[in-house]
């Protein structure tokens, strides 16, 4: 279970979507020389934040992982750069009238990396092992009655009950299709060795070896379904705090976490291009709703009203991630409330609630301290900064903790905190919500439970009518606005960039949609 847990939280953090945030395309300077050829061989050189924890993505997700996952296996279904909805192993689908049985319609002739065909047998597998092992699409896949193969090339789904996000589900994450001949045995599917030491895919690229804490090899798949890839090798170079001096030494082809301090200067050189991630995820302030002080509502309203949004985007982003507003990412119009919101700092109304509330103030100033853990790397902690003088002004002393993910991960989760910051892909559907807020969520980092926010998210999933949706979420904000288990601070904005020479990163070139966003099958180095 508690391998369950974790890989449900680390998945919170992963970062899937693209939103236009601009290029370079003028300016002066030299780019690095980069070692993107090496033996006559076209070879791109990304750097990876550490090691993944498995080479089975279904088991053991992490952002590793999942970068890794995203070349050496395809799913059923995958998201675009747009996070649209697009076919993967399965060329099309159908969907009944009663909207309970999907039919897909595989591609014909795919192989796996040892060369064993692919079937409709290996998507039914898979999908059966998810649920056995409980890994982390296991809810979703609860809506199933039953999985059938007609044949090689057809697989069936119907469900109990009509699910909304069902597609969005088998599209997102943790959805790698895995091969049934060598996961089908009494190995336990983590430590096997397709899981570990010789993993096989179906996708654009091939395992060839890992240095743990060095790096990840890939090598090309010429018999990829969606077309032999033009480069030979992709090499994912573990790297932590210094990948940006990595990637201007020419040592990183890719980087995909440009310092917010850097964005501008790089944006504006023409040697480089740069392109931006955003679209549906934002920080937010997550309490402890078990926590000795925050379970008091009376605190998470002053922590509230001590908030500038404002000034936490300048001053702790350089002005590159937007205030966020409302209890939801606005780029689901139908699904946003616009009405519920934390409204604007209030210093003295904060000051006030503290006091009403009984709490008076200690030999150092405050009236409480809590805890508040950020994640290292990116805005993280710039941004926490900001937020510890604006509490200290209400007479809240915030004690930042600077944590890698696991360790992050493994504290929270045990409820050994306060306040904690996260962020993570609210999409591709507003069920997302039942994760983050719903009792028990796999993402519900604040243990808040609401048995009226459950019956709504409940009643959202079963119906289609998109408007009628809305309503359900939009209410669910309006209680989330009401009881403040979580705080909006600002939108998400990650970075990313490459050499001027390197073409077909699809969140740098955004024209390259018809692919998974993180699949490097269209990369071309012309240097």
């Amino acid at each position: 279970m508690k391998k369950k847990v974790l890989s449900m939280l680390m998945a919170a953090v992963m970062a899937l979507s693209l939103a236009a945030c601009g290029g370079g395309t003028t300016g002066s300077g030299t780019a690095s020389t980069g070692a993107s050829e090496a033996g006559g061989e076209k070879v791109l050189l990304v750097g990876l934040g550490g090691d993944p924890t498995s080479f089975n993505p279904d088991a053991n997700t992490d952002d590793y992982a999942y970068h890794v996952a995203c070349n050496l296996y395809s799913g059923l279904l995958t998201l675009n750069n747009n996070e649209e909805i697009i076919p993967d192993l399965a060329e099309s689908w159908e969907i009944s009238e009663d909207n309970l049985t999907y039919t897909f319609h595989l591609r014909q002739g795919v192989k796996w990396h040892d060369g064993e065909p692919f079937t409709s047998a290996d998507v039914k597998f898979t999908y059966e092992k998810i649920i056995e092992e409980n890994g982390y699409l296991a809810g979703d896949l609860a809506a199933v009655d039953t999985m059938e193969c007609p044949d090689d090339n057809t697989f069936v789904i119907t469900l109990k009950e009509p699910s909304a996000p069902f597609l969005s589900s088998l599209a997102w994450y943790n959805n790698s299709i895995l091969p049934q001949h060598l996961f089908d045995t009494d190995e336990d599917w983590t430590t096997c060795a397709a899981a570990t030491t010789a993993p096989v895919g179906t996708g654009p690229f091939k395992f060839v070896s890992e240095q743990s804490g060095v790096s990840i090899t890939l090598e090309k798949n010429p018999d990829y379904f969606g077309g032999e890839p033009s480069i030979d090798k992709v090499i994912y170079v573990i790297s932590t705090d210094t990948a940006y001096q990595a990637f201007m030494n020419g040592e990183l082809d890719y980087l995909t976490d440009v310092p917010a301090s850097s964005v501008a200067a790089l944006e504006a050189d023409s040697n480089y291009k740069v392109g931006c991630l955003s679209a549906g995820r934002r920080f937010q302030l997550c309490f402890n709703m078990n926590g000795e002080h925050t379970s008091d509502l009376a605190v998470r309203q002053a922590v509230a009203k001590a908030l500038d949004r404002e000034e936490i985007s300048t001053k702790g982003t350089n002005g590159l991630q937007a205030p966020a507003y409302g209890f939801y990412p606005p780029f689901l119009d139908w699904a946003y409330n616009a009405d519920a919101d934390i409204g604007e700092q209030d210093v003295e109304g904060a000051i006030q609630l503290l006091e009403d509330a009984g709490y008076t103030k200690d030999a150092d100033g405050y009236y409480l301290h809590l805890s508040f853990l950020v994640f290292t790397g990116g805005t993280y902690a710039d941004c926490a900064k900001v937020i510890k003088s604006q509490l200290a002004a209400i007479g809240i002393d915030a004690t930042i903790e600077e944590l890698e993910e696991g360790a992050w991960v493994e504290k929270v989760f045990a409820g050994n905190y306060d306040m904690c910051m996260m962020a993570g892909f609210q999409g591709p559907d507003p069920d997302n919500m039942t994760n983050r807020v719903g009792t028990g969520g796999g993402l519900n980092v604040s243990f808040y439970s609401n048995t009226e926010v459950d019956d709504l998210l409940a009643k959202a999933r079963v119906i289609t009518d998109e408007t009628q949706r809305g309503e359900y979420y939009k209410e669910v904000q309006t209680i989330l606005s009401q009881d403040l288990p979580i705080l909006p601070l600002v939108e998400y904005a990650g970075y990313y960039a490459c050499p001027s020479y390197i073409s077909g990163l699809p969140y740098i070139d955004t024209d390259v949609d018809d692919i998974n966003a993180y699949n490097f099958s269209k990369v071309t180095i012309n240097k």
